[in-house]
C-alpha cells in the first residue's frame, strides 16, 4: 500500500508540473511589420523584444512586410498572427468592406495598442505662395509613395473636393528632387504631430517650405463621405520649426497594432501588458512614441462612428488599469 501511495503522490506532483503556467506550452507568433529600410522597423523589433523577454511563454518573430494594407491581408489569411504599423482608417476599410478593400470585406479586425497619432503633412515651398488644399488647384504635388494609404487618401479628397491638382505620386526622395527643382509645389510625409518630420527639417536648411492643412468646410465634406478619417487642429506654434504656421487642421492617423479575433484573449492581454510594460524600452529605440500612452489615447481620440473593436485581451488590460472603454470598442466574443 505504501508503495501505491508514493505513485500516486508522484504522478500527482509531475501532472501538476506539467499543467503549470511555468510549463505551458510557448506561444510562436508571427509578427508582421514593414520594410526593414523604414525607420518605424526600429520600432517593431523594439516590441518584438519586450514581448519576447516578458517571460510570458510567448515567441514572437518579426516578419518585414509592405505594412499596414500588407499586414491586414495577411492577418486575414492566417500569415500573421498580429501585425504592426497599421493606420485605423484601413482597419475600418477591411472591418466595412469599403474603398481600399470594398471586395475585401473582414469583420474580425481587433485593435490590440496604438503606437502613435502622426500627421499625414501636406508641405510646400513657401515661394510658392500656396496657403491651403484647394489652392493646389492647378499644381504638381506629390501625395506620396505609389499605393500606400495615405497617398491614396489625397486622391481621394482631390477628388472629392473637386479640386483638380496634378497629382504626382513618387517615391520620398525623388519627391524631394522635384520640389528642390520647381518640378512640383509640395509633397506629403507623414511627420510628428508637432515637428517636422526629420528629413524635412534637413530639406528646409536650404529651401523654405511651410505647412498647409484643409479648411472646416473641406473636413465637413471629407467626414460625410468618410467617416473614419481623423482631423485635428495644429494651432500656432505647435510646429516648433515653423512657430508661424497655423491654426490648421490635418488629416491625422492614429497607428498602431492589430490581431484578429483569432487571437486568443490571454495572448493578446499578455501582449498590451508586455508593451505597456517594456514602453519605455520601446521608445529608446523609437522616440517617436514618447508622451502616448498606448491604450488610453486609443479610446480617447477615436472618432464617434471611425472606430473598430478592440482585441478582448486589449479591453481586459485596459479595465484593470481602470480605463474606461466606451461600449462602442467591445466585441461580441468579450466576456465581462
Amino acid at each position: 500500500m505504501k508503495k501505491k501511495g508514493f505513485w500516486f503522490l508522484f504522478f500527482a506532483i509531475a501532472l501538476c508540473l506539467l499543467t503549470s503556467p511555468a510549463m505551458a506550452e510557448k506561444q510562436y507568433l508571427n509578427m508582421g511589420s514593414t520594410s526593414s529600410t523604414s525607420g518605424v522597423y526600429a520600432w517593431c523589433v523594439a516590441t518584438a523584444n519586450v514581448i519576447n523577454e516578458a517571460q510570458n511563454d510567448i515567441q514572437v518573430t518579426v516578419i518585414e512586410s509592405g505594412a499596414a494594407l500588407d499586414n491586414l491581408r495577411k492577418i486575414k489569411t492566417g500569415v500573421f498572427d498580429f501585425a504592426l504599423c497599421v493606420d485605423l482608417p484601413s482597419a475600418y476599410q477591411m472591418v466595412k468592406g469599403m474603398d481600399t478593400f470594398e471586395k475585401e470585406k473582414w469583420e474580425d479586425v481587433r485593435w490590440l495598442f496604438m503606437r502613435n497619432i502622426t500627421a499625414d503633412r501636406l508641405y510646400v515651398r513657401k515661394d510658392s505662395g500656396v496657403t491651403t488644399f484647394k489652392e493646389l488647384k492647378g499644381k504638381k504635388f506629390s501625395p506620396g509613395i505609389p499605393g500606400s494609404a495615405s497617398a491614396e487618401y489625397v486622391f481621394k479628397f482631390n477628388e472629392l473636393l473637386k479640386v483638380g491638382i496634378d497629382l504626382v505620386p513618387a517615391a520620398y526622395g525623388d519627391a524631394v528632387d522635384a520640389m528642390k527643382n520647381g518640378r512640383i509645389v509640395g509633397l506629403q510625409k507623414t511627420s510628428p504631430l508637432d515637428s517636422l518630420d526629420a528629413s524635412m527639417i534637413e530639406v528646409n536648411l536650404t529651401l523654405p517650405i511651410t505647412v498647409i492643412g484643409y479648411s472646416e468646410d473641406d473636413v465637413a465634406k471629407i467626414r460625410e463621405r468618410y467617416p473614419y478619417m481623423i482631423f485635428l487642429e495644429t494651432p500656432k506654434g505647435k510646429i516648433k520649426q515653423l512657430p508661424d504656421v497655423g491654426p490648421i487642421m490635418e488629416e491625422c492617423a492614429i497607428v498602431g497594432a492589430v490581431a484578429s479575433v483569432n487571437l486568443p484573449e490571454e495572448i493578446g492581454y499578455q501582449i498590451v501588458k508586455a508593451y505597456v510594460e517594456g514602453f519605455d524600452e520601446v521608445a529608446s529605440a523609437y522616440p517617436a512614441i514618447k508622451g502616448w500612452d498606448p491604450v488610453a489615447d486609443f479610446f480617447e481620440n477615436v472618432p464617434e462612428g471611425g472606430e473598430i473593436y478592440a482585441h478582448a485581451g486589449l479591453i481586459r488590460y485596459a479595465q484593470e488599469r481602470g480605463i474606461e472603454v466606451p461600449e462602442r470598442f467591445i466585441p461580441p466574443e468579450y466576456k465581462k
